[in-house]
């Protein structure tokens, strides 16, 4: 039977932050579905995140063997978290700690400078509140009408505004103005956008760096949608050539949404070509992305050659080589 993989956390309410993490293997869902009483027509995958109480908590130590034991921290306030660990993307692989989660004792400790929210949770609001309270942080809210174009995927039909929260150390009030012009400035998202908030936010160097490359390595890079397409030997000589800054513009391309979580789907796309040799990502400019998925937001899409050129004025860095194959 497969196993899955489950992490039991401690979650400190004055903090805001797990203080206590466990990982276990489950190789029976059902048995973890009873004993939390989950429902699983609702959440056959396990994909939601579930409170556990202390009898709970006790069946789980005892089914697993996980010796989980939140009481020997001796906190006043704590809850329990169950979830299911993410295949993938998840922040646990990163080698430095994310600030996600982790920004209020970040911040009470100097090593975060500054905290963005949208549509934040009232709780989450009331824990940093507490500090501005105290004179620790500072905080000022923005609230905007959503745009007419992004109402119809609003969360409820009573959510016509966005509403940002940001908290700084004091000192540190600079930043607020600094990311709200970021976050205006429009265009789409970019590299150079993605590291100039890693700054604001405190983030050293080498971990903009470090996440950057990752995400370049990961998804073909920062902002949007990635895409890929099949190439045959000619065009892949030609991008070669090119320095892997183009598509070629020689013959029509099939374009596919690209899933980094999805390799094997992805590689698929070679075989059902038979003049196919390797695969290319790209991404595409904000301007671009939108114009190809008028009216097909799943794709594919078939782009002609005298189409290509003006694909290539958009691309957003170079071509990536995925997968490579040897000619037919």
């Amino acid at each position: 039977m497969s196993q899955a993989s489950f992490i039991l956390s401690a979650f400190d309410l004055n903090l805001w932050c797990s203080v206590l993490e466990s990982k276990f293997m489950v190789d029976d869902l059902a048995a973890l579905q009873a004993i939390i009483d989950a429902d699983i027509d609702d959440d056959p995958d396990f994909t939601g995140f579930y409170s556990i109480d202390p009898d709970e908590l006790i069946a789980i130590n005892q089914r697993f063997d996980v010796g989980f034991d939140p009481a020997s921290l001796n906190l006043p306030e704590i809850e329990i978290w169950l979830e299911r660990e993410r295949k993938g993307r998840s922040i646990r692989d990163v080698p430095y700690l994310v600030h996600t989660n982790f920004e209020l004792p970040l911040m009470l400790e100097g090593r975060k400078k500054l905290a963005r929210f949208t549509d934040i949770l009232p709780s989450t609001e009331e824990a940093f509140d507490r500090w501005v309270a105290k004179s620790v942080l500072h905080k000022e809210v923005f609230v905007e009408p959503i745009p007419e174009a992004l109402k119809p995927f609003a969360i409820g039909p009573n959510h016509g505004a966005i509403r940002d929260v940001y908290y700084t150390l004091k000192g540190e009030e600079w930043r607020i103005p600094a990311m709200n012009l970021l976050w205006r400035a429009g265009g789409g998202w970019n590299e150079h956008f993605e590291r100039l908030e890693g700054m604001l936010f405190g983030y050293a160097d080498w971990q903009i760096d470090w996440w950057i490359a990752h995400r370049n390595e990961q998804s073909g890079g920062i902002g949007g949608v990635p895409f890929c397409c099949t190439v045959d030997s000619e065009g892949l000589k030609w991008m070669e050539l090119a320095g892997f800054k183009a598509l070629p513009p020689l013959a029509e391309i099939q374009i596919h949404i690209y899933d980094p979580d999805e390799d094997t789907v992805a590689a698929a796309l070679l075989p059902e070509d038979e003049c196919a040799v390797a695969l290319a990502r790209f991404k595409l400019s904000l301007e671009m992305q939108r114009k190809l998925l008028d009216g097909n937001t799943r794709g594919p899409w078939q782009i002609n050659r005298e189409q290509i050129p003006d694909i290539n004025r958009h691309l957003k860095r170079q071509v990536d080589v995925l997968f490579r194959q040897s000619a037919p």
